[in-house]
Order: structure tokens, then sequence, then C-alpha cells
């Protein structure tokens, strides 16, 4: 199946801009750098959607590379178009202690 559309939730795209804000505080080339570390893993996972394990019953993760920080997301079929679309959930850093949930 081919993957339609990659679609950021609002509490993903939330959390994504308060770290790049955060990172670019500190130094804009390293906020430049996490914005492109997270365009790298949404570009794989959108070529990829399968390759991540599942870590909370159909949610998937995708750790990125140089930063601490998973991306967690589903792939869901969408019967209209008769494509598959993956739906970031969240991006969460992987030192604290915070498990997601599916509410």
């Amino acid at each position: 199946m081919a993957i339609d559309k990659l679609i950021l939730r609002p509490n993903a795209k939330l959390r994504f801009l308060e770290v790049l804000a955060f990172y670019t505080d500190i130094d804009e080339n390293l906020g430049r750098r996490f914005n492109e570390q997270v365009e790298k893993c949404l570009n794989y996972i959108k070529d990829n959607p399968y390759l991540f394990r599942k870590c909370y019953g159909e949610i998937r993760v995708c750790y990125t590379k140089t930063f601490p920080y998973a991306i967690f997301y589903i792939v869901k079929f969408t019967p209209k178009t008769l494509k598959e679309r993956v739906y970031v959930i969240n991006i969460l850093h992987t030192k604290r202690k915070i498990r997601y949930r599916n509410n």
C-alpha cells in the first residue's frame, strides 16, 4: 500500500515547535540540526512506515539519531482513498519518565 499523507497531530506539532524553540534559543545551528533530524525521521517513516517496531498497541516508534527524542505514530488505512496515512501522535524526550497513553 502507498502512503497518502503524513499528518502531525496538534500535540505533536506543538511539542516539536517547543523543542525547536528550546534548541534554537541555545544555538541557531542546534535548532537547525534538530529540525533536519526530525524531517529526516518523518521522511523515513513515510517511506517505510512498517519498519519501526510497535511499542503500545498499534503505536510505532522511531528514534532520532542524534537527539534524545522519539516520534510516536500510527498507520491507518483510509477506505476513501484506498491508501494508508501516517498520523504522528507525539514527539517525546526519551530520558524522561513519561509514558504515552492512547486516550
